[in-house]
């Protein structure tokens, strides 16, 4: 039995471990913070929304959208509880999140690898100081390559991946810290893996919906082998043990969503289905990056890296003598693995070839220099390396960590000893800005006293403390026609003064938005229109005011639908006033055949949308063309679409992608609802 001073000196070297990579973590975290600089679309506030919701008290699922998954939202939501509300902090939060889960994924490549907790810990201090070293921007070698594979790690982006990537890092962790504890008690030594494995990996599902997804069945393939090396062939044992993980799995998956979501696992899982249901169709403006089958995911040397990796695990599973270096190698596994699934679950369930291959690249970084490090170490025990090289090195690492970090930190305070200049100081968002406080301010005061309904929630509604009413902070996450209904109705039926919007013309993406969105479009446009224009609302928004009318301008129209000699088909409004320039609101009549009469029960099919007559009027203004472009759903039959119209003709462009090629859409009516003036081309 250990005397508590024994059990501190043991716990002393993990301590020391978990203080230096917070304090690099706090270093990412300040240099983030200097300046508070935000996108007005896809940024920063893409992760701190969510949080500003909870912090108000307001239920996660039932009262807001949680587009990022728990693990972003209650990861940032706990710093800010304890540092205090404000998105200069978020800044922070999200940073010193990013950088340490990574430093968290080092960790656990160095156990999985090495094996010993001294060197492990020694080798992942040392890694941990190098790869801050290299995104801080010291000129080291291979920095170009090496910054490229730690993208997800060097900054946390408009989506958190990094974060995301955590769960199944911390699940596997947290497993191994079970176990290790677990395993002390002999009466428990059977129970603990069949408990803890399957309960861990189902808790961290609802960490990040994709990357849980991944990180469950990495894991539970990693404890599918260790069980057939436990059990060899007694088939009954493996049968009763997969069913236990089965329960268990499930168990944990229900606890976790009702912490998460306060006791609501219902609206948990109506927005989770939401967003699976569309999120195959809606995001995205291009055919190239659709994802029909596997064979059109793009696999990165990092993947097949990770995937060769992965394979030597599994083996190692086998050939290790000990149930210790086993279960190791089962970890391994299923990081190696699981990396890999997150950009394959990714891919196949956003439909999109550009998945998070970030993942796979940083857990690339860490795994081969840890490979190194163990060669060296197999290399020093064959030629009887001086036992002193034991403790020297491992105290080496522990300087080398100290000091970078106090040089980090020395970095930080000499930036903030040479002040802020060119930059405003905000305190409504509690940090410091460049050119858009001038902006900002000038939003605010046209907004002075309204209450706002942003599309895409950011910095305004922050600074004048308000919530996006429906709940759901980006109109790009309003997913699932449960979603989409309730959003539009708390816009109809709220008594709103200033709808906000991005400017087209200074953020392209809001072309696409407009188009992808116009079931919620169709109703701004009808009874509503934009206060000014672009520069004198501020240079970022469009400020949109009731008109207390209709805005149909009841032009005559007639359409047509005609099929292309390579497929597609070319869809016509043609306005009676050839000098007419707007946008009709279009209901589409559709569908898709097939050119042969064979059953492709596994082909995936997406009918893209090319706004033609925008990208003529993109391409006359010198704007990027294509912007606008969306996909409709196939599952359905009738959709409602926008056709910008210039000098009285407007086209939009349909064709059909499919796996096996032999898809093409249909068009069987085109009817007109309502013509309005096109605030997004004609008005500015």
């Amino acid at each position: 039995m250990q005397t508590a001073k024994q059990k501190l000196k043991r716990a002393a070297p993990w301590l020391f471990l978990l203080l230096v990579l917070a304090g690099l973590a706090a270093v990412r975290g300040l240099a983030a913070n200097y300046e508070i600089g935000y996108e007005i679309m896809n940024g920063d506030f893409q992760n701190y929304n969510p949080v500003r919701h909870l912090l108000a008290g307001q239920v996660p699922y039932r009262d807001f959208t949680v587009y990022l998954g728990a693990g972003e939202l209650y990861s940032v939501g706990g710093l800010l509880l304890v540092l205090g509300n404000s998105f200069g902090r978020s800044m922070f939060a999200t940073n010193f999140c990013t950088w340490f889960y990574f430093e968290l994924l080092v960790l656990a490549v160095c156990l999985m690898v090495i094996g010993t907790a001294r060197a492990a810990r020694a080798a992942a201090l040392a890694l941990c100081s190098v790869f801050f070293a290299y995104v801080q921007g010291a000129n080291l070698p291979f920095a170009g390559q090496v910054n490229t594979l730690l993208s997800y790690a060097a900054a946390n982006g408009n989506s958190a991946r990094m974060m995301r990537s955590a769960a199944l890092t911390l699940a596997v962790l947290v497993i191994l810290l079970g176990l290790h504890f677990w395993q002390q008690d002999t009466s428990r030594r059977l129970l603990a893996p069949a408990v803890l494995v399957p309960f861990a990996a189902g808790f961290f599902v609802p960490w990040s919906n994709d990357m849980g997804g991944a990180a469950y069945i990495s894991i539970a393939l990693g404890y599918g082998l260790y069980l057939i090396r436990l059990y060899r062939s007694s088939i009954g044992k493996i049968v009763v043990q997969t069913l236990r993980y089965i329960v268990t799995s499930v168990v944990g998956l229900g606890v976790s969503v009702l912490l998460i979501s306060w006791g609501h696992p219902l609206a948990w899982l109506r927005q989770t289905r939401g967003t699976s249901a569309y999120q195959t169709w809606y995001y995205g403006n291009t055919l190239s990056d659709r994802v029909c089958s596997v064979a059109d995911l793009h696999w990165p040397g990092v993947a097949v890296f990770c995937l060769a990796a992965a394979l030597a695990f599994a083996i190692g599973i086998f050939v290790c003598r000990s149930k210790r270096s086993a279960v190791l190698a089962a970890g391994g596994f299923a990081l190696t693995l699981g990396m890999v699934l997150w950009n394959l679950l990714y891919g196949m369930v956003s439909a999109s070839n550009n998945g998070p291959t970030g993942g796979a690249a940083a857990l690339a970084a860490v795994l081969a220099p840890a490979c190194i490090i163990k060669a060296v170490l197999l290399v020093c025990q064959k030629v009887s390396f001086p036992q002193v090289a034991a403790h020297i090195v491992p105290a080496g690492c522990a300087v080398l960590g100290a000091a970078v970090l106090a040089v980090g930190m020395a970095g930080q305070v000499q930036t903030r000893i040479g002040g802020h200049e060119g930059y405003t100081f905000v305190p409504e968002l509690g940090g410091w800005i460049g050119d858009q406080a001038e902006k900002l301010a000038t939003e605010k005061e046209l907004t002075a006293g309204k209450r706002l309904f942003g599309t895409y929630s950011s910095a305004l509604e922050a600074m004048t403390g308000q919530l996006q009413p429906t709940g759901t902070d980006y109109i790009i996450h309003a997913l699932g026609d449960r979603q989409r209904l309730a959003y539009l109705q708390t816009f109809q039926q709220g008594n709103f003064d200033i709808v906000v919007t991005p400017s087209p013309k200074v953020a392209p993406p809001e072309r696409w938005s407009r188009n992808a969105n116009w079931w919620f479009y169709r109703e701004l446009y009808r009874y509503w229109q934009p206060v000014a224009n672009t520069f004198q609302s501020g240079g970022m928004h469009l400020f949109w005011e009731r008109t207390g009318t209709d805005n149909n301008l009841n032009v005559e129209t007639t359409t047509a639908a005609t099929l292309q000699e390579d497929g597609t088909v070319l869809v016509t409004v043609t306005a009676a006033d050839a000098d007419f320039c707007g946008v009709a609101d279009v209901t589409l009549h559709y569908g898709l055949v097939s050119s042969d009469s064979m059953d492709h029960p596994f082909d995936r099919q997406f009918l893209h949308v090319t706004c033609a007559t925008e990208n003529e009027l993109c391409a006359a203004a010198e704007r990027d063309t294509n912007q606008g472009d969306f996909y409709l759903p196939t599952d359905r039959d009738s959709y409602e679409v926008p056709i910008t119209i210039s000098n009285g003709v407007g086209q939009i462009l349909l064709t059909a992608k499919s796996g096996s090629g032999t898809m093409y859409p249909q068009v069987n009516a085109v009817e007109v609802n309502a013509t309005y003036q096109d605030w997004e081309y004609f008005f500015e």
